[in-house]
């Protein structure tokens, strides 16, 4: 992170804009805006209709507006996800030129996008023309499965905002080498923990969590949780777990996420396979009040990711005290530290990951180190560290 700026970072207006309303992006904004107006800021944070932190609290000097699909959102129930999310795309330019007219009447100090996917360069054109000051966060510096056009789109994306937010050096390195970002545009800013999981709700005790997956307190539970895509590497951790249950023949895995970016096929394939393995599975998206309690239930958490940016999931179970074993790939070497924070292995090596899993599950005192380890990195990531960067990088512009 950057220097602190000498004393006293004026209150400025600040808008926050998310365009999903749930997942990592939403828990992320969500505590990035709280943050921020915990330090004095007046803080809006744009999202969608479908807002699943509806009725969370929030700081004072902060409110929620969500405009964002409301079309699709308010038809959600009738529509199978495809066709949701065809309508979705026809929303953006309404909802893109929506925004920039709110800009143009609010003028705010910054608006500040978190930019993931296409429909970011419309949005960012047009509250370009608005001449309040952009900062995007690049949460993903381009997608993890490719698109029509990817580099062109991606190139108008970074280039066109004031600043630049990167979550590791790693990216900031990407966003100068791939897309001639200048240097001096990129700030890096690690990516928040996600510990107000706990605020969710009573925190499940861990007999209660694991009586809900239908297990009990002789398992050995180790979980692979978020979205299901193709360079998570899911399939990886399949080919590895009859290796792990040999070994460990009390091993449960469970599997828990939203697997609708997945063709048909390939959804299908992987459910036959996670019940040929013999997992848990639930392959949905987990409400939030359900997160809590699969890491409650876990010793362990699978990250046998294929490529990444960054990842929620790791903060996540950071912050709730579950070690991970995860590759040596994107930024998490940046963080992890193999042996004291968390078990490092290469990614595509079944083998390696089985190996680690069953070195994990058979040492107590090593999952507890690891945990401590892990909590240590969260507390660096704290959200009140993060907002600190944040405001110093948006008071550059104002």
């Amino acid at each position: 992170m950057e220097e602190a700026e000498p004393a006293g970072v004026r209150p400025m207006r600040i808008l926050e804009v998310e365009t999903f309303g749930r997942g990592g992006l939403a828990h992320y904004s969500y505590n990035l805006s709280c943050a921020l107006a915990d330090r004095g800021h007046q803080v809006t944070l744009l999202t969608a209709s479908a807002y699943e932190l509806e009725g969370r609290p929030l700081s004072e000097g902060m409110r929620v507006v969500a405009p964002i699909s409301r079309l699709s959102n308010s038809r959600s129930p009738s529509l199978p996800t495809r066709a949701r999310s065809l309508l979705r795309r026809a929303e953006v330019p309404y909802d893109a030129a929506a925004l920039a007219a709110r800009v143009r009447r609010m003028r705010p100090d910054v608006v500040h996008l978190h930019s993931t996917n296409v429909s970011s360069l419309l949005y960012l054109m047009l509250l370009r023309t608005t001449g309040v000051p952009i900062v995007t966060t690049a949460h993903q510096v381009t997608p993890h499965e490719p698109a029509v056009m990817q580099q062109t789109i991606y190139r108008g994306i970074h280039r066109i905002p004031d600043l630049v937010v990167a979550h590791s050096n790693l990216d900031r390195g990407r966003l100068t080498a791939e897309f001639g970002v200048d240097g001096k545009r990129i700030v890096v800013i690690p990516h928040g923990e996600y510990g107000f999981f706990r605020s969710a709700g009573p925190p499940p005790r861990r007999d209660e969590a694991r009586r809900a997956l239908g297990l009990g307190p002789q398992h050995e539970v180790v979980v692979f949780f978020g979205h299901i895509r193709e360079y998570k590497g899911l399939d990886i951790l399949f080919e590895a777990w009859p290796t792990v249950v040999a070994t460990r023949p009390n091993a449960r895995l469970v599997v828990a996420g939203d697997a609708s970016r997945l063709s048909d096929a390939r959804r299908d394939e992987l459910l036959a396979w996670a019940d040929r393995v013999g997992a848990i599975h639930r392959f949905e998206y987990i409400p939030l009040a359900d997160v809590a309690g699969f890491f409650a239930a876990a010793d362990a958490v699978a990250m046998p990711y294929r490529q990444l940016s960054q990842s929620g999931v790791l903060y996540l179970a950071l912050a709730l005290d579950v070690p991970v074993v995860a590759t040596t790939v994107g930024a998490l070497p940046e963080v992890l530290r193999d042996g004291e924070d968390a078990l490092l292995i290469p990614p595509e090596s079944p083998t390696a990951l089985g190996r680690a899993l069953i070195r994990m599950l058979g040492d107590p005192g090593l999952r507890a180190r690891l945990a401590r380890g892990g909590r240590r990195i969260a507390e660096r990531h704290s959200w009140p560290v993060v907002a600190e960067a944040t405001e110093r990088v948006f008071s550059r512009l104002v």
